[in-house]
């Protein structure tokens, strides 16, 4: 592949080049996200932090064609901050006679199960087998190995076959 450097003379992102990778990359950050977050708004939230602080950082950025890693790396960053605070935050019921209302999941097991993963290991049976991307592209997009990749990919499904199995078999 060719290194695309930035132009000379400058030494960091001009403002039609970021908003241009950011388009490019877009569906993309929404979808790491959400395999993080699940949750909209939390995804819109850790996005719009993700871009203000590239934007800031941006400097930090030597070659161009790392720029997609680069916000993958700040985004699920943004992402595990967000959860961590999420843990730390309990909730309270004000009222001891709190209803809880069972309501019956629309998703289908496979989706619950991978719902359920890590983090991480949903990000890429999501990217892998629901968006379609290939080891070697969720490696580059993500900025870790393939290998990493392989690992996590394999990890999630020995926990799905094993859930989904349990699950099967409690219904028998």
């Amino acid at each position: 592949a060719c290194e695309q450097k930035l132009p000379k003379g400058t030494d960091t992102v001009d403002a039609l080049t970021f908003q241009t990778e950011v388009r490019r990359i877009e569906k993309l950050m929404y979808r790491v996200g959400m395999s993080y977050l699940g949750n909209n708004d939390d995804v819109a939230d850790a996005v719009q932090d993700t871009l203000a602080k590239a934007w800031e950082k941006r400097n930090h950025l030597k070659r161009l064609e790392q720029f997609k890693p680069w916000m993958m790396r700040i985004l699920t960053n943004r992402c595990i901050d967000m959860l961590r605070k999420r843990k730390r935050i309990s909730f309270f019921p004000l009222e001891d006679d709190t209803v809880v209302v069972d309501m019956p999941s629309q998703l289908s097991p496979v989706m619950e199960a991978i719902g359920q993963l890590r983090p991480e290991l949903r990000l890429v049976v999501t990217l892998h087998y629901v968006d379609g991307y290939s080891i070697s592209e969720i490696a580059e997009s993500l900025g870790i190995a393939s290998g990493t990749v392989k690992t996590r990919l394999h990890s999630a499904r020995k926990r799905l076959s094993h859930t989904l199995l349990v699950e099967w078999e409690g219904e028998q």
